[in-house]
C-alpha cells in the first residue's frame, strides 16, 4: 500500500508538468494547496474511471495533468543522485532528470491502479501561518479507509521561486521517505551500471505499459 499513496500525490514525487499556466492551483498556503490539488485529482479519477478500467495508461495523462505541475521532480532527481551528482555532466544531469521524471509518472500509475474514490479518502492537517522566509513545509496528512488504521502521510514541499509555487519533493509514509527510498534503489544500480546505463534502465521501465500493482510491490 505505501507506493500507492507515495503516488497518490507525489506524486505530488516527485518540471511542471502539461497543464496550462491558467490551469494551475496556485496558492500562498501549501497546506490550502495541497488539499485543493488533491481533491480535484480525486475528483478526475471518479470522472474517469471508466476510461481508467478500459486502458491503465491512461491514468499517466490523468499524472501528467493533475499532479506533476505541483511535483518539483528537478529537485528530487538531484537528491536522489546525491553524491553522485558530481560525477555527472551536464548533459547526462539533464537526460537523467527528464528519464527519472517520465520513471515517476509510469511507478505512481502502476501504484494508483490500487487507488479506489469509493474506498479512499483524505483527512488533512489544519492550515497553519507561515513566516515570510519559510521556504520548506511539512505538510501531514491521512489516508483513510473504513475498516483500516489510518495511514500517516508526510509531505514535504519546496517553494519554487521561478515559478512562484508550491510543489511536493518527497513523501514519507508511516515514517518511510519515498526519495530516501529511491536513492538508495538508483544509487546501487548506478554502482553496478554506471549513470549511462542507469539511465537507459529508467528509461526503459518508464516505457513499460501499467500494469496493476501487485501487494509487495516496492
Amino acid at each position: 500500500m505505501k507506493s500507492l499513496f507515495a503516488f497518490l500525490m507525489t506524486a505530488f514525487v516527485l518540471v511542471s508538468g502539461t497543464a496550462a499556466a491558467s490551469d494551475v492551483i496556485r496558492d500562498e498556503n501549501p497546506y490550502v494547496l495541497l488539499e485543493r490539488v488533491a481533491n480535484k485529482t480525486a475528483a478526475r479519477i471518479a470522472a474517469d474511471r471508466p476510461k481508467i478500467n478500459e486502458d491503465l495508461d491512461y491514468v499517466r495523462e490523468i499524472i501528467r495533468e493533475e499532479l506533476m505541475p505541483y511535483v518539483d521532480s528537478t529537485y528530487a532527481a538531484k537528491r536522489v543522485l546525491g553524491r553522485n551528482l558530481k560525477d555527472t555532466t551536464a548533459e547526462q544531469r539533464q537526460q537523467f532528470y527528464t528519464v527519472f521524471r517520465e520513471y515517476l509518472i509510469a511507478t505512481y500509475g502502476r501504484a494508483f491502479t490500487q487507488y479506489d474514490e469509493t474506498k479512499h479518502s483524505f483527512e488533512f492537517e489544519r492550515a497553519r501561518e507561515l513566516g515570510p522566509d519559510d521556504r520548506m513545509v511539512e505538510v501531514n496528512t491521512r489516508m483513510i479507509e473504513q475498516g483500516r488504521p489510518p495511514i500517516r502521510m508526510d509531505f514535504k514541499l519546496r517553494y519554487d521561486k521561478d515559478e512562484r509555487l508550491w510543489k511536493a519533493y518527497d513523501l514519507v509514509v508511516e515514517g518511510v521517505s519515498l526519495l530516501n527510498s529511491k536513492a538508495a534503489e538508483i544509487s546501487s544500480v548506478i554502482r553496478s551500471r554506471g549513470i549511462d546505463g542507469t539511465i537507459e534502465l529508467l528509461r526503459e521501465k518508464s516505457k513499460e505499459p501499467i500494469q496493476p500493482y501487485q501487494q509487495g510491490e516496492s
